[in-house]
């Protein structure tokens, strides 16, 4: 079969982020709607997001070994029939034992989709490996931003709100058939492209630049999901803003993050992936530290929030470029086990901050955001002294 071009393959996969940031983003507006399916209350069927992100955690550990072992293909083609099949089942099922099943289900799919498709990514361009993955990302910002407004059309013309999650079960099912018929795995060369003096030792769990890149996007996970998930109360407690407004504003800061991703692309024409971090952290700390000073207001407030949310956007996909770049003969188990630490970040941490935000001042919530903020600056620095001191290419 004649070889498919690069642009193809990145396309598909930008779908399927695409399909996977919708997925993610419906949960929260029908999880009323499962509520009801399962005969259970909100306060159980919240439980869905912790066995989702469980399964995507215990996948990313295992589907880096498996890809570098077996190739990108087989673990993106398992991993989609996981996520439609997942998804089905728990659009279909009436009880909640069932539903955190399938979710759990689900989330194994999702872990290994986000992996391979990653690394499928980084395969296809590497010579502009940052600003591809920032790209693959934006798809991913625009399916959660849209999802939820998708959502509400439906309702409001009284359709289900799962008809979203139907939509995404069916094109993940026929992204996989494509996967199967259009990619095809490069073989593994066993050259290495790291230097004499690398820091990359042979066993790469062994490497303190993989769990300091690891620490850095746990931090990263856990402050932008912190405050994406506490902005609408955050706002509320500090400005007495409406509910319904406040909720414009974490949409809004999505959407921001979403930008973000499009400014690192443009930026990575003339930047390096480190050099990006670098920036978007420190643009980020500027951004905490001007909230401590707002906390209280509206519009300065919002503003700030959402400059929060640009300087974040190139995060998450300059790490994970950067991680395959170092890391070129042991992507799988490297980018597999620094998303495992993004997820980790996103489990705990803002749970820590919806605590604080309950039981103490807004400002005391803004402090606690900032100096996560600061930890991930601490550990970019790390990273960024640990590849100076060994050289790799």
């Amino acid at each position: 079969m004649k070889k498919v071009s690069p642009k193809i393959i990145v396309a598909m996969t930008c779908l399927v982020f695409l399909v996977f940031g919708l997925f993610n983003g419906s949960i929260g507006p029908i999880v009323k709607e499962l509520s009801y399916q399962t005969n259970s209350t909100l306060g159980a069927i919240g439980g869905v997001l912790t066995f989702l992100f469980m399964g995507a955690l215990i996948s990313m550990f295992v589907a880096g070994p498996l890809t570098d072992r077996f190739g990108k293909k087989i673990v993106m083609v398992i991993s989609l029939f996981f996520l439609s099949a997942g998804i089905i089942g728990l659009c279909s099922t009436q009880s909640l034992p069932l539903m955190f099943f399938f979710f759990f289900f689900t989330g194994l799919g999702q872990g290994g989709m986000e992996v391979s498709g990653n690394l499928v990514v980084a395969e296809a361009f590497p010579e502009n490996n940052t600003g591809i993955m920032n790209l693959l990302h934006f798809f991913y910002g625009f399916g959660a931003f849209s999802g939820p407004a998708i959502i509400s059309l439906a309702i409001s013309n009284n359709l289900s709100g799962k008809v979203v999650l139907w939509f995404a079960a069916g094109l993940f099912a026929v992204l996989s058939v494509l996967y199967i018929i259009l990619y095809t795995n490069k073989p593994k060369t066993s050259s290495l492209s790291l230097t004499e003096n690398s820091v990359i030792p042979a066993n790469v769990y062994h490497s303190p630049l993989l769990w300091l890149t690891g620490a850095m996007l746990l931090t990263y996970v856990g402050v932008e999901f912190g405050l994406g998930s506490w902005s609408t109360t955050f706002m509320e407690m500090s400005a007495r803003l409406p509910i319904q407004q406040g909720a414009l504003v974490t949409s809004a800061y999505w959407g921001f993050i979403t930008l973000g991703r499009l400014a690192g692309l443009v930026l990575s024409r003339k930047l390096k992936s480190l050099q990006l971090l670098g920036l978007a952290a420190l643009g980020s700390l500027i951004g905490g530290i001007a909230l401590m000073f707002f906390t209280g207001t509206t519009t300065a407030a919002i503003a700030i929030i959402m400059f929060i949310g640009l300087c974040f956007g190139t995060v998450y996909p300059s790490t994970i470029a950067f991680t395959s770049d170092a890391f070129t003969n042991n992507q799988g188990k490297a980018v597999g086990l620094v998303s495992a630490f993004g997820s980790i970040g996103g489990l705990t941490l803002p749970w820590m901050a919806g605590l604080i935000l309950e039981n103490n001042t807004p400002l005391t919530f803004v402090i606690f955001e900032t100096a996560i903020i600061v930890t991930m600056l601490a550990l970019f620095f790390g990273v960024r002294m640990t590849t100076k001191k060994h050289k790799y290419s």
